[in-house]
């Protein structure tokens, strides 16, 4: 894991006020600050006209949800699916 992703991790969580939302656009996560936690809100939905499937969008939210889980977490913040 770098070093470097982490720290900007818990750069940017620091910068998001209790309550406040961020949003991921390549896989249209959307999270929010709750204390110390990140919750995930939500995702953006699959629609016709997409250039990937269902299945497929799908598969990069949970991988990226997985992967900022992991980062967000080795910065000390604790990540959770609302």
């Amino acid at each position: 894991m770098d070093p470097k992703h982490v720290a900007w991790c818990r750069t940017t969580f620091d910068m998001i006020k209790d309550g406040g939302s961020w949003g991921v656009p390549r896989s249209g996560l959307m999270f929010q600050r709750q204390g110390d936690t990140l919750i995930l809100l939500g995702v953006m939905p699959h629609e016709d006209g997409m250039p990937i499937s269902a299945a497929e969008l799908t598969g990069q939210q949970d991988a990226e949800y997985r992967a900022i889980r992991r980062h967000f977490e080795a910065a000390g913040i604790k990540v959770f699916k609302r």
